[in-house]
């Protein structure tokens, strides 16, 4: 059985650098290199450790073992500088989780021959820690053609389809984030929007000293754009907070303080809820929200919002068209709408609003 984990390696030009030459660089087109996807370096008990994925965009799929047999997949999205007309270089390396690996590396290159891709790593081993089986190792590799296909199971929701995500649910994307970097979920969450269209989120909790006083225990400082990218403000690295669906934003989503309900038919009705029971159970049905493909089916006269005010003022706001997710002006196929839409519909007859 393979655990797979994601990581995200952004490959960007730099002037200068550990890995950057003197010649000039421009993106590695996944056109030319179509050809070459699947392209695998195999162990001698024939287990593929190296798959190079060129259909879309480039990536590298490593299959290591962490001290057990079971092999976990990693996967690195490349950005190639092109130097020469088949060779391409490693500029930059940046982990999903946002931690900056370029200067883990002294050389990282790919030649691309006719029916052969030969990968070349040198690794920094003062820098990176690990053994033989959980790391890319210093060595020559040669990738041959085979017929692995990408593993495409994920839904399309994770493929960024909520980005720009807004203020709050970004707070939720730094809560799991630093959960899963320091074992730490943090209590609190505190975003404020800039001047320049970033967000900046805080994240601490309470510390209490005595019955009368408290003070304010800092776990993280991050600003980062509408995408999840930007800099640890305390570390001063950069980071870049993976894709989350609708359903984990939720998960990491700190209980809003109020909910406005509004529809959107022959007429407009909209509802102010507090109750705290009814916006706990609305939470947890959008947890279990499964968001598809992109659906061309729209209803111009069944539309339904969700805004969800938090306790620093922020507001989260999703919108529904016929139980579908609305979002960027495309609608996307939604099971389990109809739970929300239940749970906000007993607090209004019960309220004789409805």
């Amino acid at each position: 059985m393979k655990k797979k984990h994601h990581y995200r390696m952004l490959f960007v030009l730099l002037a200068a650098g550990l890995l950057c030459s003197c010649g000039t660089a421009v993106k590695k087109e996944a056109p030319r290199l179509e050809a070459y996807n699947g392209f695998a370096y195999t162990e001698e008990n024939g287990q593929k450790k190296y798959i190079l994925e060129t259909r879309n965009d480039i990536r590298l799929h490593c299959y290591f073992q962490s001290g057990s047999e079971e092999y976990e997949e990693v996967i690195y999205d490349l950005e190639l500088s092109e130097e020469e007309e088949d060779s391409a270089e490693v500029t930059r390396v940046m982990q999903e989780q946002g931690e900056d690996l370029t200067p883990s590396f002294t050389k990282f290159a790919f030649v691309f021959y006719p029916e052969k891709v030969v990968m070349t790593v040198e690794r920094n081993t003062d820098l990176m820690a690990g053994g033989d089986s959980d790391n890319i190792q210093t060595g020559t590799y040669t990738l041959l053609a085979s017929d692995w296909m990408p593993d495409t199971s994920a839904t399309m929701e994770k493929q960024d389809i909520l980005a720009p995500y807004q203020s709050v649910e970004l707070a939720a994307m730094v809560r799991a984030y630093y959960l899963k970097e320091s074992n730490f979920l943090a209590p609190e969450v505190e975003c404020v929007k800039n001047d320049d269209g970033t967000t900046t989120i805080h994240l601490y909790e309470i510390m209490e000293d005595d019955e009368e006083t408290s003070h304010t225990g800092t776990s993280a400082w991050y600003t980062v754009d509408g995408y999840g990218k930007g800099k640890d403000d305390v570390m001063g690295n950069t980071v870049e907070f993976p894709a989350m669906s609708l359903s984990e934003i939720a998960e990491y989503v700190k209980t809003p303080i109020a909910l406005t309900y509004s529809e959107e038919g022959e007429a407009h009705n909209e509802w102010q809820i507090t109750d705290a029971a009814t916006i706990d159970a609305c939470m947890k049905a959008l947890k279990q929200l499964v968001v598809g493909e992109e659906t061309e089916l729209r209803t111009m006269d069944a539309g339904e919002t969700l805004a969800f005010q938090m306790a620093d003022g922020n507001v989260w706001t999703l919108d529904f068209e016929a139980g579908n997710l609305l979002r960027n002006n495309t609608c996307y196929e939604t099971e389990g709408w109809k739970n929300v839409q239940n749970v906000i519909w007993d607090d209004l007859v019960e309220e004789g609003l409805r």
